[in-house]
């Protein structure tokens, strides 16, 4: 438009301009004049272009909003309520069923480690202590002279049992010794009984053999006698009778030593060197355990007329068993009447949470006085989804509030069973130990609970709303050089805002909200990143 603007322009200043004569043009004028009017229409083409290119892309491509990548930390925080609870119960009981003196607490009441909670009547304290320090006495003196009386005993028991100990391990290890000296005793006469067959049988072959040349050479005498060796020379039958003489000599000789070797064989299992040691050696040992069967017999012998002089072992055991109870239960006594001597004072700082201490009667029938919760061991109860299970973990930190106070915190156990919660999902219950209680702590209050279940330093991340899923996992759109770009990637942890990226995606690249649209790769777009 704005060349055709302009060449109307020029038409019109033409046809009002008054005619003149024309006069030619030297030819390096027009050289110049052509040049000037190329090169301005390149730069009327080109700014055409330009022009054009910036008037579509705002016309067709869609505008999108982007955010970048950053290289940032993340942490995972498990925000939630839960309900303070006590580590820590203890009820106190009467020590002696004597008048309640004063009750210095109520119901509800905190009280701090050291504290008298109440007190117990002076005179009535004396007089048990009394009955209990003569119990003490007297049960101690009837064992002494009970001891004393199997004294005697004892001893001769105690060497009779000391020695069968040893005898019986002295008896099974030569008993064990014995038997591998026989074993070896065996193994040497199996060696010469098995040299035995085989020369046994080696004797009995060659004695076929010695008995097939004797026929033989009878058979060559036969058929001479009868003439069928008339076709052979006489030095051919010499031959032949020779041949036969020796062959039976050699197969003799043969027979003979192995006859010599079976009686050798015979005479080494009865008189062999080796086994005459080890035969000697067992006899000794044989010896040797019948001498320590002997011993142990009279230790058997001792032990049995000790244990007749001596308390037998159920006396004895219920001897020492109502000793030990009654020294037990009257020491127990002294012990909780001195530590009440001065009032009954609470363990541990909490809170007064049941009282049946009357001033001026005795304990009630199951002796209960006051019960007390601690407030210096607290925990905070809570109920964690499936979702949220697989990322908390015993030693997890947590800041915990309570009351607009803020207090630290660690996980320090998850149950190992899921409950059902009032709205019926199942829920794991975890404790979170509050590591820095003090007197602002009210058992039963709700409290607010942030876990920090997991943290990544230095990695890229990107808000939560930009990452989307398909069937292949998760993904995101980019903006690349004024098109759009799928990418495919691995998430890590994730705060309540961002998401750490382990794959796919590096720090700086300029990321789509899709907010639910889906874009094909290659489309063109307009990015206008975030503020």
């Amino acid at each position: 438009m704005f060349g055709k603007k302009n060449k109307a322009e020029i038409a019109d200043n033409t046809e009002m301009a008054p005619k003149k004569e024309k006069t030619p043009m030297d030819k390096e004028k027009k050289k110049k004049i052509r040049r000037r009017v190329i090169v301005g229409v390149l730069v009327v083409l080109v700014a055409a272009f330009f022009v054009r290119k910036s008037l579509v892309a705002k016309n067709t491509a869609p505008m999108v909003t982007t955010v970048t990548a950053e290289t940032g930390d993340v942490e995972q925080i498990l925000s939630t309520g839960g309900t303070v609870k006590s580590d820590e119960t203890r009820t106190y009981f009467a020590p002696v069923s004597v008048e309640v003196g004063e009750v210095k607490v109520s119901t509800g009441d905190t009280v701090k480690k050291g504290e008298v909670m109440l007190t117990f009547d002076e005179k009535a304290l004396s007089e048990e202590r009394q009955e209990a320090e003569y119990k003490m006495a007297s049960n101690a003196g009837g064992y002494e002279s009970s001891v004393h009386k199997n004294n005697e005993y004892i001893a001769d028991l105690s060497e009779a049992n000391i020695n069968l100990a040893v005898l019986d391990q002295q008896i099974e290890d030569n008993e064990n010794l014995l038997d591998e000296l026989n074993k070896k005793i065996e193994e040497k006469k199996a060696g010469w009984s098995y040299n035995g067959t085989n020369l046994d049988v080696s004797v009995l072959e060659w004695q076929s053999i010695v008995s097939g040349d004797e026929k033989n050479l009878a058979d060559l005498k036969e058929r001479e006698a009868n003439g069928e060796l008339s076709d052979y020379s006489e030095d051919e039958i010499k031959e032949m009778y020779n041949a036969a003489e020796i062959q039976l000599a050699n197969d003799r000789e043969t027979l003979l030593n192995l006859q010599i070797q079976t009686q050798y064989n015979g005479y080494e299992v009865q008189n062999n060197k080796e086994v005459r040691e080890l035969q000697r050696q067992a006899d000794e040992v044989e010896e040797l355990i019948a001498h320590y069967k002997e011993y142990r017999s009279e230790m058997k012998s001792q032990k049995a007329s000790s244990e007749s002089g001596v308390m037998d072992a159920g006396g004895k055991a219920k001897l020492e068993a109502d000793t030990a109870l009654e020294k037990l239960t009257n020491q127990e006594k002294l012990d909780a009447i001195a530590e009440v001597e001065n009032g009954l004072k609470a363990d541990f700082a909490g809170v007064v949470t049941e009282l049946e201490a009357i001033a001026g009667q005795p304990p009630t029938e199951s002796g209960k006085l006051v019960t007390i919760e601690s407030t210096e061991k607290v925990y905070v109860r809570l109920n964690v989804s499936k979702y949220d299970l697989e990322k908390i973990a015993e030693g997890q930190k947590a800041d915990i509030d309570i009351a607009g106070k803020t207090y630290e915190g660690t996980v320090s156990k998850i149950d190992g069973m899921a409950t059902k919660n009032e709205s019926g999902a199942m829920v794991v219950g975890v404790d979170v130990n509050i590591d820095n209680p003090d007197e602002n702590i009210f058992l039963g209050v709700e409290a607010k609970v942030y876990v920090h279940m997991a943290k990544a330093e230095g990695v890229v991340t990107i808000p939560l709303e930009v990452i989307n899923t398909d069937r292949e996992g998760d993904f995101v759109y980019v903006e690349e050089n004024g098109v759009v770009a799928k990418k495919s990637i691995v998430t890590g942890i994730s705060s309540d805002s961002v998401s750490e990226v382990k794959e796919g995606l590096s720090a700086g690249e300029n990321v789509i909200m899709a907010n639910g649209m889906e874009f094909e790769e290659g489309t063109a777009v307009t990015a206008m990143p975030m503020p």
